[in-house]
């Protein structure tokens, strides 16, 4: 994989370029009655809010969308970025990224890794962080990020000791300070992330399950749920998650995930779409298998967000880059616009920021995405370790961030 940039952007240089700019459009704006920062020229916009799928313009001043047409005079913009040949979506949301970087040994770089130069304006981190740890994940990581960083607390309130389970002991909770956590911090914070499998939870089982859904409850957010090995069972769970909670590492093989040993995904599985609950990739090092995904499109299963799962033991493979997720679906037979609607509209709506960070609509902020679909021979890889070879990658071009264009793109190798 290409090193990072030699100088990547940081979250003070960012501020400080689009603060100038801000200070130019408005200058601009007193001069011409229609005005703009940047103008996105000639790009295919796939906008699924908004059921747009074609060539257009997009228009851009003060951070935020003001226009999309078919065609914008160029002279009006202060800078034109040539689009042709790409196409244009919201950005990329990952809603499952390990980014407490510098804190976790397993975490990535929520900028360099994760983040804008993989294409991607917001990332989610899902349990990375306790309670206990908030107050260091807001400093360190949300407020110096360049890249919108939202987050899940761990439903244990302390970390565990090395080789013990993550969620395995008494000890470790603190309701009410996870609960106070989350709601003193409902900007940023959706909610509360559980380890609902034996591994994490041990001979817990259950309960930590429970104290999930007793946290988002008493404080109106949403259960992540990452579900694994029984105890324990995935029907269990399913079961205690209620309208608006996420089921993580959805298409697991089996035994681990929603579907049985013939393919047939658990009739909890279908009552939970029912309710509300919605299903997220969490692909990371063992949590998507070819066989799982090609069973949920058989069966008309569906999925609402493409995660990544992206921390240490993966980011050289087989994640890579948000891209790369993105290309196994096309290689799974899912259309080019369904793939940005589960990278994009899909997990925006999960953490109730829908239109505002899932649009292309005028007054939101201008968080794009500009990528290329390229015809190449490319290895594709499920975390069991069985590749398959594709026809096409994504591959990002520009992260436009708040209006502020970012081209430094991480490109990982094709095979």
């Amino acid at each position: 994989m290409p090193d990072a940039p030699a100088n990547p952007l940081t979250r003070r240089s960012f501020l400080r370029t689009a603060a100038a700019a801000t200070l130019t459009a408005t200058s601009q704006a007193q001069n011409t009655a229609e005005s703009y920062d940047l103008i996105i020229s000639g790009g295919t916009v796939i906008d699924p809010y908004n059921e747009i799928n074609k060539t257009a313009d997009v228009a851009i001043t003060d951070g935020k969308i003001v226009r999309v047409a078919d065609t914008l005079p160029p002279d009006h913009a202060t800078r034109v970025l040539d689009a042709k040949g790409l196409y244009v979506s919201p950005g990329w949301i990952d809603l499952h990224a390990h980014v407490f970087f510098g804190s976790s040994s397993n975490a990535v770089h929520p900028d360099k890794d994760a983040g804008v130069h993989a294409g991607v304006t917001t990332v989610a981190d899902p349990g990375g962080f306790r309670a206990s740890e908030f107050h260091e994940f807001r400093r360190t990581i949300i407020d110096k990020s360049v890249t919108r960083v939202r987050g899940f607390v761990n439903v244990a309130a302390y970390r565990n000791k090395p080789g013990t389970p993550m969620q395995g002991d008494w000890e470790l909770f603190d309701q009410q300070l996870t609960i106070k956590t989350i709601a003193q911090n409902k900007d940023v914070l959706k909610g509360v992330k559980v380890l609902s499998s034996n591994r994490h939870a041990g001979n817990l089982g259950i309960m930590p399950t429970k104290l999930a859904v007793q946290a988002a409850r008493e404080t109106g957010t949403h259960v992540v749920a990452h579900i694994g090995m029984a105890p324990p069972l995935i029907q269990e769970v399913l079961n205690l998650l209620g309208p608006g909670d996420i089921v993580t590492h959805c298409f697991k093989g089996y035994p681990m995930g929603i579907f049985h040993f013939n393919g047939h995904p658990v009739s909890e599985a279908w009552k939970a779409l029912e309710r509300g609950i919605r299903f997220d990739l969490g692909h990371g090092q063992g949590s998507f298998a070819w066989e799982a995904g090609r069973d949920a499109k058989k069966h008309n299963f569906p999925l609402h967000s493409l995660s990544t799962d992206i921390h240490q033991g993966n980011v050289k493979g087989p994640i890579w880059t948000y891209g790369r997720t993105m290309a196994k679906f096309l290689h799974l037979g899912y259309s080019l616009a369904d793939v940005v609607r589960t990278a994009t509209l899909g997990p925006a709506e999960l953490i109730d920021e829908g239109k505002d960070l899932g649009s292309l609509s005028p007054g939101t902020v201008a968080d794009l995405t500009l990528f290329r679909v390229v015809d190449q021979k490319t290895t594709l890889t499920d975390s069991l370790g069985n590749s398959e070879t594709g026809d096409r990658d994504v591959q990002p071009a520009h992260c436009i961030r708040a209006g502020q264009v970012i081209s430094d793109m991480k490109t990982p190798p094709p095979a």
